[in-house]
C-alpha cells in the first residue's frame, strides 16, 4: 500500500520535472541563475525545483497522519489508479494535488526574478553569500576590505622574489528562521454538488489555485518591502511638476517628461558606485509605469501575450534603454521606482527566499455542526529579506529608489 505512495509520488515528480524543463526552469538551474547543488551521494547537480518536490515527497511520507496515509495509499491501491490521468489535479487526493500547487507557486512568485531563492532543510537554517576581500594591509588596501566597494591601483604590485598580497574569499552567513502563512477554502456540500452535477467540476479544485496565488502574492510583497528596506545605495527626486514657466506646450512637457530618465540614470550611477555592477531591474507601480512606457527609450516585450497582459498580478513588461527589466506590480508603492541587481546566478543577488515548507494542503474536514460545510487549507513556510552588504551593515548597496515628487 504505502509502496504504491512512494511509486505515484516519484512518478509525478517526473512529470512535474519534464513540465519544468518544457518552460524553460531546468534552463535557469542548469546555468546557474537558479540554486542547485550537487548530491553528494550520486555527484548528480540537483536543481532547485527538484529540491523542493524532494523535501515535500519527505514530508509527506514522514510528517503526514499515519491514518491520512492509510486512506492515500487504499485509493492508490485500486486497480487502474496509477496512470497518466492520476498525475493532474483531477483525482482529488492529498499525494495527487500536492506537487502540482508546489509547482504553480513557483511559477507565481516576482521574488524568483529580483532576488536568490536559497531553499532550507529545516525551520532555521543559514543563507549564505560571498565577500571577496583584500586579505593584505598595503597598495592603499586595508585588510579586510570587500572589492567591490574599494578601487586600489597598486594592490597587485611586487617584484622578482617579492611579496604577494593576498585576495580572500570569506563565504559569510546569516541565520534566519521561517515564519507561517496559512490560508482556507470554504465550500458548502451543496455547492460541491451542483458544481459536480453541471458542470464535472470539484470545488476545492477551482478553490485551490486562489489559496496558492493569495500565498504568492503575500510572499512577493513581504519580500519587496525587505528590499525597500534594505535599499542603501541612495535616491533620486523627479519632479513630475518640474516645468520651467515657459514650458506650455505640449511639446515642452513631453521632452520633459523623458527627464524621468536621467534620475533612473542617477541612481543607477550611485549603485554603481558601490557595488561595481550596474541595476538591471526596475520594480513600480501601475501608474508609476504609465510614465515609464511613454519615455523612448523604453521597449515593450513583442513576446507578450494579450492573455499574460491580462493575468492578475505583477507582469514583465519589458526592457528601458537595453539595460533594465523592467516589472509592475499593481501592489507597489506609488510614485517610487526600486532598482537592483540579479545577476548571472543566484549567489549574485540583493534579496534572498527560503522556503522551507514550500507549500502544504490540509485533508478536507467539516466545520460546521450540520455538515454541510467544508474546508481545505494551505500553508507555506519561508524567510525572506535583504541580504546584508556585512554582518554590521544591514542594508545593501546593490539596491536604490527613484521618487517621484509632485511639488
Amino acid at each position: 500500500m504505502f509502496e504504491n505512495i512512494d511509486k505515484f509520488l516519484k512518478a509525478q515528480k517526473a512529470q512535474m520535472m519534464t513540465l519544468d524543463e518544457a518552460g524553460g526552469q531546468r534552463a535557469r538551474e542548469d546555468r546557474g541563475y537558479d540554486f542547485s547543488a550537487e548530491d553528494k551521494v550520486t555527484g548528480r547537480v540537483v536543481g532547485m525545483r527538484e529540491i523542493l518536490y524532494d523535501n515535500t515527497i519527505k514530508w509527506i511520507k514522514d510528517e503526514l497522519p499515519r491514518g491520512v496515509l492509510q486512506k492515500e495509499g487504499m485509493l492508490l491501491s485500486q486497480p487502474g489508479v496509477l496512470n497518466e490521468d492520476t498525475l493532474s489535479t483531477a483525482f482529488s487526493t492529498y499525494t495527487t494535488s500536492l506537487l502540482p500547487a508546489v509547482r504553480r507557486i513557483y511559477s507565481k512568485l516576482l521574488a524568483m526574478e529580483l532576488v536568490s531563492v536559497q531553499p532550507l532543510s529545516g525551520p532555521s537554517g543559514y543563507i549564505y553569500y560571498l565577500d571577496h576581500l583584500y586579505g593584505t594591509t598595503g597598495g592603499g588596501a586595508t585588510s579586510g576590505q570587500r572589492l567591490d566597494q574599494y578601487n586600489h591601483s597598486a594592490y597587485s604590485d611586487s617584484s622578482e622574489k617579492g611579496a604577494i598580497r593576498e585576495i580572500n574569499l570569506k563565504l559569510a552567513s546569516k541565520l534566519i528562521s521561517t515564519k507561517s502563512k496559512k490560508v482556507k477554502a470554504l465550500w458548502t456540500t451543496e455547492a460541491q454538488q451542483d458544481l459536480s452535477s453541471q458542470w464535472r467540476l470539484d470545488a476545492f479544485g477551482e478553490l485551490q489555485p486562489q489559496l496558492v496565488d493569495e500565498i504568492a502574492r503575500e510572499v512577493d510583497l513581504e519580500v519587496i518591502a525587505a528590499l525597500l528596506a534594505g535599499a542603501g545605495a541612495g535616491n533620486t527626486d523627479w519632479n513630475a511638476n518640474g516645468y520651467l514657466a515657459g514650458d506650455t506646450t505640449t511639446t515642452d512637457r513631453r521632452a520633459y517628461r523623458e527627464t524621468l530618465y536621467d534620475a533612473i540614470a542617477e541612481t543607477a550611477a550611485k549603485i554603481y558606485k558601490k557595488k561595481f555592477a550596474q541595476p538591471n531591474w526596475l520594480l513600480m507601480d501601475g501608474d508609476t509605469f504609465a510614465r515609464l512606457q511613454k519615455l523612448e527609450k523604453f521597449n515593450g516585450d513583442p513576446s507578450i501575450t494579450p492573455e499574460q497582459t491580462a493575468e492578475i498580478g505583477w507582469r514583465y513588461e519589458g526592457t528601458l534603454a537595453g539595460k533594465y527589466k523592467v516589472y509592475v506590480d499593481p501592489r507597489f508603492t506609488a510614485n517610487m521606482i526600486l532598482m537592483g541587481i540579479r545577476g548571472n546566478d543566484w549567489k549574485n543577488a540583493v534579496g534572498y527566499y527560503s522556503p522551507y515548507i514550500p507549500l502544504y494542503l490540509s485533508e478536507e474536514y467539516i466545520v460546521n455542526d450540520d455538515f454541510t460545510q467544508r474546508a481545505r487549507g494551505a500553508m507555506s513556510r519561508y524567510a525572506c529579506g535583504a541580504i546584508p552588504e556585512s554582518e554590521s551593515d544591514a542594508l545593501n548597496y546593490g539596491l536604490g529608489t527613484v521618487t517621484i515628487t509632485q511639488s
